[in-house]
């Protein structure tokens, strides 16, 4: 039999991977049948959610950790040190809970808690990266890699902002989001 390129393997391995920590979240949504009028009836949804929750983020990392391993078997001349992968896997699992933060901010986000959960999970994205990018960015290309962590700043701040919106006009809050725009003048090149 002729032997497979490692590539391949891997990529099938990392996707597999992938599907499976992204599926995880799928299951973690308000019913449909509840009926949430307000937001002490979004938050007690919520409650009712934590169980799934916690076995989300249980197999998640569980699952990271089948990945770490099934990567440790695999000899690659680029190693990335376990901290490193540590910060991966968390900036992850936040990415896998945007679908469920962006489908509940679109389902009730005229109720500020479900504001806040999204800008929770994206104050979590902005943070995570940037420790991410002074660890995996080479040297010379620093000063690009500081454009993308002022970038992230901006990001985390109109996160900040939709919070604040959120405690005044939470149909408003997302707006908040298109402060990004800043991160793209002259001044954060």
């Amino acid at each position: 039999m002729r032997p497979f390129p490692k590539a391949r393997v891997d990529a099938l391995t990392d996707g597999i991977f992938a599907f499976a920590m992204t599926l995880l979240v799928v299951d973690i949504r308000v019913p449909d049948g509840v009926d949430v009028t307000s937001t002490d009836a979004l938050w007690q949804a919520l409650a009712g959610l934590s169980a799934q929750a916690v076995a989300y983020v249980i197999s998640f990392f569980v699952l990271g950790a089948m990945w770490r391993n099934a990567v440790a078997l695999r000899h690659d001349t680029d190693a990335v040190a376990a901290r490193t992968l540590h910060l991966w896997l968390w900036f992850l699992l936040f990415v896998t809970m945007v679908p469920f933060s962006s489908a509940l901010v679109g389902r009730y986000g005229q109720f500020p808690p479900a504001v806040w959960i999204y800008a929770a999970n994206m104050i979590a994205l902005g943070a995570l990266s940037i420790p991410l990018h002074r660890m995996e960015v080479p040297q010379d290309a620093r000063p690009q890699a500081r454009r993308g962590e002022r970038r992230m700043f901006v990001f985390i701040g109109s996160a900040l902002a939709s919070v604040l919106v959120s405690l005044w006009a939470p149909h408003y809050a997302m707006y908040a989001y298109l402060l990004n725009v800043l991160g793209r003048l002259p001044a954060f090149r």
